[in-house]
């Protein structure tokens, strides 16, 4: 019998690239199994995988409590890049260990995880500051989601200018509905220990000033473009919710397209001749593709005032973009050429941060890791077969009644989506048209 494999797809544009690139290396060797947010809260009840892989120490946690209710191997593999440049560690330090606040508690989840898949060297000296203990059970793959095998070629666009917005508003516009006021207790009470949340150079009403400024500007740029007979498609962030966009959209006549929910983000970039954004680690993604992209976060004096040492304002890969003063100095740059040059600084930046070059092999990596360490048939049980097609099971009467609120009127956003039959089937065919 071969062992099993969870993979936890956190975000389905996001993270279905990757789950579709390991199903296509290990799916000989081991049984695959994908599941998100929605199963995480059943999870203990289906204990039967002998190999997880989850994003974060944070989802692992969500899904069984205390340690000694998960019996497989488990490994961390970060479906995002939080710069390890910026000069305060803080924010990587907690994606990577988790933002449990109980130590003893901490202590046993990490102590519990196999193997910790890390983007890149800065990385791996965040978690070896933490604790060389736990560093020692790393692996420096790079930037999964820029392996060879999940590019798409796309014929260039000659027709059509086509413009893209990355959009990064979910404090704005939160993927589950929460109110801002949850938001805002959230920091105050200090919800996931960044112990961070009001300090002098880290406020939490910064952040809610430049949200509201950077989407200010999008509004002006989004005015500027329709003048031109250009409809720019925005790309919601992953914990956006997508609906609120289109209502918006059509409630206040700004023509925008908004991209499909199940296209990835490497994909989506592609198709663009051009990206618009704020400052985010999203433009590692643009680096590596090397794209015309404009940032928006030098088009007023007043953003700098309220920048964020723990969050992007003060990544380092944001210099090497065009960042235009102001909105007529945008405007001319639209249909320059705005394309990233990756001199040796850059090159040295993107190795620590994604491993560049190497970058192109990450998910052979992380698959033959996996493969050399645990490619070993166990004894076929019952049980294990059973609890496993019942999780299946359980997964598509989800599925279905998902259906059924879709005839309704319910959109799938964010995290928030089903992994029924039809969908399982795209995932593994996924990189078949690539």
């Amino acid at each position: 019998m071969k062992k099993s494999i969870y993979f936890h797809i956190d975000e389905y544009n996001r993270d279905t690239i990757v789950a579709s690139g390991l199903y296509k290396k290990l799916s000989k060797h081991f049984k695959f199994f994908f599941g998100n947010r929605i199963d995480e809260y059943r999870l203990k009840n289906f204990d039967d995988f002998d190999i997880y892989i989850f994003p974060t120490v944070e989802r692992l946690r969500n899904a069984f409590g205390e340690p000694s209710n998960c019996n497989g191997k488990i490994f961390i593999l970060p479906n995002e890049s939080i710069s390890g440049s910026v000069k305060v560690k803080r924010r990587l330090e907690l994606h990577l260990t988790g933002t449990i606040k109980n130590l003893k508690l901490k202590k046993k989840w990490l102590d519990k995880i196999d193997t910790f898949f890390l983007w890149g060297n800065s990385h791996y000296k965040v978690l070896n500051n933490y604790s060389k203990k736990i560093s020692k059970k790393s692996l420096i793959v790079g930037h999964p989601r820029h392996d060879k095998i999940c590019y798409k070629k796309f014929k260039k666009n000659k027709k059509n200018f086509s413009i893209g917005f990355a959009s990064r508003f979910d404090l704005l516009n939160i993927f589950d509905d929460r109110q801002n006021f949850e938001a805002i207790f959230n920091a105050w009470f200090d919800k996931y220990n960044f112990n961070y949340a009001f300090s002098e150079k880290s406020n939490v009403e910064h952040q809610w000033f430049n949200a509201v400024l950077d989407f200010r500007f999008f509004l002006d740029i989004i005015k500027i473009l329709n003048k031109k007979k250009i409809i720019p498609e925005v790309r919601p962030h992953p914990r956006e919710n997508i609906n609120n966009w289109k209502k918006f959209a059509n409630n206040y006549g700004f023509k925008i397209k908004i991209s499909k929910f199940d296209e990835t983000f490497v994909d989506w970039i592609n198709r663009q001749n051009l990206i618009i954004s704020t400052a985010s680690t999203s433009l590692y993604d643009c680096a590596l593709l090397n794209k015309n992209v404009i940032v928006i976060d030098k088009l007023s004096p007043e953003r700098e005032k309220h920048g964020n040492l723990f969050l992007d304002d003060f990544d380092p890969i944001i210099k090497y973009f065009t960042r235009p003063k102001n909105l007529k100095d945008l405007e001319r740059k639209i249909f320059k050429n705005n394309k990233v040059i990756i001199n040796k600084k850059l090159k040295k930046l993107l190795y620590e941060e994604v491993n560049y070059p190497h970058h192109i092999n990450s998910l052979e990596k992380i698959s033959n890791y996996i493969i050399k360490n645990e490619n070993k048939e166990i004894d076929f049980s019952f049980y294990k077969y059973f609890k496993q097609n019942f999780f299946i099971f359980s997964q598509n009467y989800i599925a279905l009644k998902f259906s059924i609120k879709k005839f309704f009127g319910f959109k799938e956003v964010g995290s928030i989506f089903s992994l029924g039959y039809f969908r399982y089937k795209r995932i593994k065919e996924f990189l078949k048209f690539k």
